[in-house]
């Protein structure tokens, strides 16, 4: 608990000094009513003596078993005003010409504990318990709103005084100092720098966000199986999220992600289900990105149901009628090797169909068909067909 001081009586003194009264105590103060404003060279004095501690003391039964009494109360909690105008600062001095004071030099601290002194604007001189010795402080709006008096030799002696025009907010040894101004459009409230134990804020201009981009993927078709995306883009930062997002909004995370920069990632994906799909990129900051449309399909290789190696066998100039077929497949084309003459691949259907010509014996033709699916993904497969040649130009031989 603190000491309390009920006022009964104000009364202003000869020079600055303000009197506050009570029974059988004063203690000179500016007090809540009153605004004194004590200088350098006529300041606002407090006179400090040392005595035992009695049981109504906040600190009781804690450090030193002395206390100090200012103005005759002990160890009061106090206003003292300064001014949010740095040009309007209040002077405080508080003697310690009597000799009680001898070992319990008065300094200022952030904190009861004595963790953080605070000597911004204070000033000593002498040595206490002699004629002229004094620890003085001028109040301002830069004076954080709490302070603690303690001896700087001994523990809990005084107590805290306050500033209620503070801008610098004390709390208990974390001293945060609040900017000026009222700052501009879209500006917030950050970390400035540290000057005798407080911390001092300043109106800051929140970074650009940086988002990461995506510019190409290759291959843009897998099938089910896992395979590797290298994505191309810009602002990657190692390693971030990898998603890929279908039509139904199905979410796939990527097996693995590989940073080879910050302008390219490499995703392995397994996709069972078919169809197209977004990516999404989160870097480990939260900036993210959505491909605008979908850009990776997943589609099966179309599939041969047809087997491999020979389709049949024609006669020579006879008809011709086979027919391919590769699931998914929407076209159909010969790319290396020959069919007999007259046979032709039907594109769409993959039916070989036409009359032999041109053969003169028997002959077997090779050659490979390569199934494409919408996805432009390709399946290719051997075949053969042979022409047969039966016995052409017979003779007789009937002795005629």
């Amino acid at each position: 608990m603190t000491s309390e001081i009920k006022v009964n009586t104000i009364k202003k003194n000869s020079g600055s000094t303000i009197t506050i009264g009570e029974a059988g105590n004063s203690i000179v103060n500016n007090g809540l009513n009153v605004t004194p404003q004590g200088t350098s060279s006529s300041p606002i004095t407090f006179t400090v003596t040392v005595a035992t501690k009695t049981s109504a003391n906040v600190y009781n039964g804690q450090g030193d078993s002395d206390a100090y009494f200012i103005n005759g109360t002990e160890a009061p909690s106090f206003f003292i005003d300064g001014n949010v105008v740095s040009s309007y600062q209040y002077v405080y001095r508080f003697d310690q010409s009597d000799n009680s004071n001898t070992g319990h030099p008065l300094r200022f601290y952030l904190d009861d504990g004595k963790t953080q002194i605070y000597s911004t604007n204070v000033a000593t001189n002498g040595t206490p318990g002699q004629a002229g010795a004094y620890t003085q402080i001028t109040v301002g709006g830069n004076t954080p709103n709490v302070l603690y008096y303690q001896s700087s030799s001994n523990s809990f002696m005084g107590n805290r005084i306050f500033n209620p025009a503070a801008r610098t907010l004390n709390t208990g040894g974390a001293g945060l100092y609040l900017p000026t101004g009222t700052g501009s459009a879209n500006q917030f409230i950050g970390y400035g720098s540290v000057s005798n134990g407080i911390s001092e804020l300043a109106w800051a201009t929140p970074p650009g966000e940086t988002k990461p981009t995506i510019s190409s993927i290759s291959p843009t078709v897998i099938t089910n199986d896992a395979t590797n995306v290298t994505i191309n883009g810009s602002n990657y930062l190692s390693v971030p999220i990898v998603e890929a997002i279908n039509s139904t909004g199905a979410i796939t995370a990527a097996n693995s992600i590989t940073f080879n920069s910050a302008s390219q990632l490499v995703a392995n994906f397994t996709l069972a289900t078919d169809g197209t799909y977004f990516l999404r990129i989160e870097n480990n900051d939260g900036n993210a990105v959505r491909s605008g449309s979908a850009i990776l399909t997943v589609s099966d290789v179309p599939a041969w149901t047809t087997a491999a190696g020979s389709l049949g066998t024609v006669d020579s100039g006879g008809s011709i009628s086979f027919t391919v077929a590769a699931t998914d497949a929407t076209s159909y084309a010969v790319t290396s090797g020959s069919m007999p003459g007259g046979a032709s691949l039907n594109a769409s259907t993959g039916a070989i169909t036409g009359t032999e010509s041109g053969s003169t014996g028997t002959t077997t033709y090779n050659f490979t068909i390569t199934a494409t699916d919408a996805q432009a993904q390709t399946a290719a497969r051997a075949f053969s067909i042979t022409v047969n040649h039966g016995i052409q130009n017979a003779m007789r031989f009937d002795g005629n």
